[in-house]
């Protein structure tokens, strides 16, 4: 397929969208100027028929999926206008585009060196009539593999909350901490356009740029329709507070590989759903933790040792190219097991990862960077750097830990920044934060995060 040059592109285009429903497959469709067409597909499996009831709340919620989705399209050009060729956008709605393209691009720009000029358009007499439809009162749990998910599925469960687990796409930890939890789950595939997957391949012939997308923020999107499908209410997230704390700057604004995870991100969709469909509550149930509370509560629960995952490598588009399990080389791979070493013991961490990064010296520069050493906080999904520091003070009084390679060869420099600060960073990392929006019906499951 031939595709336009960068330098010659003037527009990206929202097409069209349209929900097949004996398939229940949502089609995306997108263009850049008038050529380069692509079509992706997202499809809820195994979805009850749609009902008329339910049609009108569909339409709603794919209209804003369209949009969102539109993200990993745009950014292969990043062209100066936008055109929405469905409905015209409410100020409101434009207004959240343009932060969830801007922000959610924010590592994709500063790795690019471009800033780009985002504006949806928008028109002063749109209106979005709220649906009316009321959704079941049960609650679902996206499940990524990792630990995070875990701990939520876990704590639910624990409060009688009955937690659906559900994901997009199955790879084998998410599929196998699915089938662990003894849990009936709802499953989606979303199939990026291949024209797009050709276009990447060639993106140095065309001029196309590529990088990171805020995916969590499109998935909250395919949850708003899945709730309408599946009828459920509330969609219990695993972010932690740690998501909310950026990794540099870029002309002066933060730039936050997590930042669909955050609390800003959270609040401004909510406020976006309220406005379309009432009933949809979407919220992090971790969001008061730091990531080494959720390590230590994940410490707690074993019998998922052999499934889970946070390692990226494990999750690539292309199956060929994934993990096993952990590569254990990576920053995400790294800062697990930091996270998890002073609370799950080494034999049983070192048993998880299949290695010991802490006794690989070639591996003290990716640690000098978690550790606020050198550098600034990875472009990952890596707590704060106090939490690795934190964790690294308190393998360092561990008799089977003193003497691995890293951690000789980072003791010194590590304690010598943090030691003094050690009370105030456990103090920090181990509160509990007020800053989420937990419904008050889920007080007994918070309970959880007390042990």
């Amino acid at each position: 397929m031939d595709f336009p040059f960068r330098k010659d592109v003037k527009a990206f285009r929202f097409t069209d969208f349209s929900f097949d429903g004996e398939t229940s497959t949502a089609f995306l469709r997108y263009a850049f100027d008038d050529s380069a067409a692509f079509e992706e597909t997202v499809t809820f499996c195994d979805a009850p028929a749609l009902t008329d009831e339910r049609r009108d709340a569909l339409q709603k919620c794919l209209r804003l999926l369209h949009l969102a989705a539109g993200v990993s399209y745009y950014k292969a050009y990043v062209p100066a206008e936008i055109r929405v060729e469905t409905s015209p956008l409410s100020n409101a709605e434009a207004e959240f585009f343009d932060l969830f393209y801007r922000s959610g691009l924010g590592e994709f720009s500063y790795r690019n060196g471009i800033v780009s000029h985002i504006g949806f358009p928008f028109s002063e007499t749109a209106v979005c009539v709220p649906s009316t439809l009321k959704l079941a009162s049960r609650v679902v749990v996206p499940v990524g593999g990792g630990k995070d998910s875990v701990v939520t599925l876990e704590a639910l469960k624990a409060a009688g909350k009955n937690p659906i687990p559900f994901s997009v796409g199955a790879p084998r930890p998410i599929k196998e901490t699915i089938e662990l939890s003894g849990l009936p789950s709802i499953k989606v595939v979303r199939r990026l356009s291949p024209a797009l997957t050709e276009l990447n391949a060639n993106a140095e012939k065309y001029g196309a740029l590529n990088g990171h997308v805020p995916v969590t923020g499109i998935i909250a999107f395919i949850l708003a329709a899945a709730a309408v499908l599946y009828d459920f209410s509330d969609v219990a997230m695993s972010n932690e507070r740690s998501a909310n704390v950026g990794n540099t700057l870029m002309n002066g604004v933060p730039v936050n590989h997590q930042w669909s995870k955050s609390f800003e991100f959270e609040k401004a969709f909510g406020a976006l759903m309220r406005g379309v469909l009432p009933s949809f509550r979407y919220f992090s149930f971790l969001r008061p933790l730091s990531e080494l509370s959720i390590a230590r509560l994940f410490s707690n629960i074993k019998k998922y040792d052999g499934v889970f995952t946070s390692c990226n490598r494990a999750f690539r588009l292309d199956e060929t190219k994934r993990t096993d399990r952990w590569c254990g080389e990576c920053d995400k791979c790294r800062f697990v097991f930091l996270a998890l070493a002073p609370f799950a013991g080494k034999e049983r961490v070192v048993s998880i990862f299949g290695r010991n990064p802490l006794n690989e010296a070639e591996q003290a520069e990716g640690f000098r960077q978690l550790l606020g050493l050198s550098a600034f906080k990875p472009f990952e999904c890596v707590g704060e750097i106090e939490e690795s520091a934190l964790s690294f003070l308190k393998i360092c009084r561990r008799p089977e830990w003193r003497d691995d390679a890293v951690v000789a060869m980072l003791r010194d420099e590590t304690e010598a920044k943090w030691k003094m600060r050690e009370k105030e960073l456990s103090d920090k990392v181990f509160s509990l934060s007020e800053e989420h929006l937990i419904p008050k019906e889920y007080a007994d499951a918070v309970g959880y995060f007390k042990g």
